[in-house]
């Protein structure tokens, strides 16, 4: 059964951390209002304490005599499939596992991660969205969830190389930094990968692209799975230590940001190289006049304001480097939406959630959260540093048919680079 494969995963990996987190929770409901989803359905089951909730029952049932009390006396029952199947939906259509509910927790309970320690007992069991579990199959199979294959890989370099002039230099040994691309970039946004480059080359960057550490998207760590999260961040470490690299830049992808600078030290031996984003790379370039920006170049009439990634502003604390470019850029017209920083509101599309196809209704109606902030500071342009809430963000003004232009923060401060 399902439910027992579930369950076996949940008491397996409820470890004294776990039991000190879900004994700590009141369930005040505090974190309701910090979810997005929440805030904009209304609907009580997509609050987080809810979403964790089979984790505390089969803590509760196996650990404690009160739960043991319960199961026999007929006041609880033991997790059923039937209630995977409806969790399921709680936790992949509606989480985005961007973690602000842990922020507003009075008793400081880090709540997305005993929602990822959920999903990881859904991945277990096999209930996975078909959508998502494709991606990660096909992650699997051929190294990226979009089809980036090798062949497609050295193609499209060739390709972005020439279009844009750049030189885009592949598995070259004894360079100081591998750059790591999404399939998003690659495939949905190739002017990233020509900008970033361009980045790099204008500021000396002695840097090197991977023939087999090519993707950093991570779909093991959407569905929840320790076994493909493992699989795929250890292609892109062995890539790295056959090159013999001291750094990583991740580009503009925030759950791999995530996984592979925070949670890869808790689940395997990392490397003893430096791992770092494009966004605080570009911070350190600009300060040190490795590279300089042309001051005032988009004071052009419109107004820009900037979208806080989940896991690069609030998690990976990279709130500062995409305000002071966009305040030499643009010290007239950027704008800051309300709530920012670390209080940000999700775009709604992370966690693989825009990998569902089912989950599309709730995602657009969350996105009308992002709608109201962006009107209200009446932007014409959103900047923002990850290529999934770029893909969001470019979705919606689609669907919603917005007169809004949206941009990566790598592409601004490349097109504006003094020779």
């Amino acid at each position: 059964m399902k439910s027992v494969e579930a369950m076996n995963t949940f008491v397996q990996d409820t470890g004294g951390w776990v039991a000190s987190q879900l004994e700590a929770c009141t369930r005040c409901g505090m974190c309701a209002e910090a979810c997005h989803f929440y805030q904009a359905s209304g609907v009580p089951e997509y609050a987080p304490v809810w979403k964790m909730e089979l984790l505390r029952r089969a803590y509760e049932q196996k650990f404690t005599l009160i739960g043991k009390v319960k199961v026999a006396l007929g006041v609880d029952k033991a997790v059923s499939d039937q209630d995977l199947e409806e969790w399921s939906k709680y936790l992949y259509y509606a989480c985005t596992v961007c973690n602000k509910c842990s922020m507003v927790c009075p008793m400081g309970i880090d709540i997305g991660s005993l929602i990822a320690e959920v999903r990881a007992g859904m991945a277990a069991a096999g209930v996975v969205p078909d959508d998502l579990m494709a991606a990660v199959n096909k992650q699997v199979e051929e190294g990226s969830p979009l089809g980036v294959t090798d062949d497609v890989f050295e193609s499209r370099m060739e390709w972005v190389a020439d279009e844009w002039e750049e030189d885009l230099p592949m598995d070259k040994k004894g360079a100081d930094t591998l750059v790591v691309f999404s399939s998003i970039e690659i495939m949905k946004f190739p002017t990233n990968i020509a900008a970033i480059a361009k980045i790099l080359n204008k500021a000396g960057e002695n840097w090197t692209l991977s023939s087999k550490a090519r993707e950093i998207v991570n779909f093991g760590f959407y569905e929840g799975s320790h076994e493909h999260t493992k699989m795929f961040l250890e292609r892109v470490f062995d890539g790295a230590k056959e090159l013999g690299v001291k750094k990583i830049v991740v580009t503009e992808c925030g759950h791999a940001y995530d996984a592979i600078r925070w949670h890869a030290h808790n689940m395997m031996d990392v490397p003893d190289m430096e791992i770092t984003h494009i966004v605080g790379l570009i911070g350190e370039y600009v300060d040190s006049g490795r590279i300089k920006l042309k001051a005032g170049a988009l004071d052009n009439g419109k107004t820009y304001t900037f979208h806080d990634a989940c896991k690069i502003q609030r998690k990976g604390g990279h709130i500062n480097e995409p305000r002071q470019v966009m305040k030499i850029l643009a010290p007239k017209s950027f704008k800051e939406m309300s709530p920012n920083r670390e209080e940000a509101i999700c775009c709604g599309g992370g966690g693989g959630v825009i990998a569902i196809k089912d989950a599309d209704a709730l995602r657009y109606q969350t996105f009308e959260l992002k709608v109201a902030q962006v009107n209200q500071v009446g932007a014409d342009t959103v900047v923002m540093s990850c290529s999934n809430c770029r893909l969001q963000y470019t979705d919606c003004v689609e669907h919603f048919n917005l007169d809004w232009k949206v941009a990566g923060l790598s592409q601004l401060v490349a097109d504006s680079i003094m020779d």
